[in-house]
């Protein structure tokens, strides 16, 4: 395995056996990942993230942990498990907070799915819970502040104008809570 590794063979089919063998004999977090890599390959998501999720059990170091956390987040964010993928962006911060990432993919999830409400300017302020999760993750992570800024540029453009926001009694300031698999509370500015 660690030959076909350095040869950069990670995708043959001998490699995927072999991983499986390996971990089947003796598991590791390295041989579950490759496993958990191996069935999303094949398009069997679930049985990946079985073993991804041994891979985040039998990891001792945490930056490794977040490290495999938040790629399960972008697979399940990927085939539109948004609550599920939001839970493993936030294991991935609670492994290693200094990583704005997960952050971002939350944001990003936030984003895709804004419509909770009848009323179109409750679910424009939807982006301010967006922008909240970009601006925290350049305070936690300055090395990802350009991509943070650059989205929440393009977001703050969605937010609700102030006159739509008068119409359903709302001004900046206000708190709001963001309905839908969301959940979250954020400050109308």
């Amino acid at each position: 395995i660690t030959v076909m590794q350095k040869l950069g063979c990670r995708e043959a089919e001998a490699y995927f056996a072999a991983s499986e063998y390996a971990h089947a004999i003796e598991p590791t977090a390295a041989t579950a990942f490759g496993c958990g890599a191996m069935y999303y390959k094949k398009g069997d998501i679930e049985k990946s993230v079985q073993y991804f999720d041994n891979a985040i059990e039998l990891e001792q170091d945490l930056i490794q942990k977040a490290d495999y956390c938040f790629t399960v987040a972008q697979i399940l964010f990927g085939n539109k498990q948004l609550s599920k993928a939001r839970q493993y962006a936030r294991k991935s911060i609670e492994y290693n907070g200094a990583n704005g990432k997960p952050y971002i993919l939350i944001a990003q999830m936030y984003a895709t799915s804004p419509n909770w409400s009848d009323e179109p300017a409750l679910n424009k302020c939807t982006y301010f819970a967006v922008i909240d999760k970009l601006q925290k993750a350049k305070s936690v992570d300055p090395s990802i502040a350009e991509e943070a800024d650059k989205h929440i540029r393009t977001y703050a453009g969605y937010t609700p104008k102030d006159e739509d926001l008068f119409f359903i009694g709302l001004k900046k300031g206000n708190a709001v809570t963001i309905g839908g698999w969301i959940g979250e509370t954020t400050t109308i500015r």
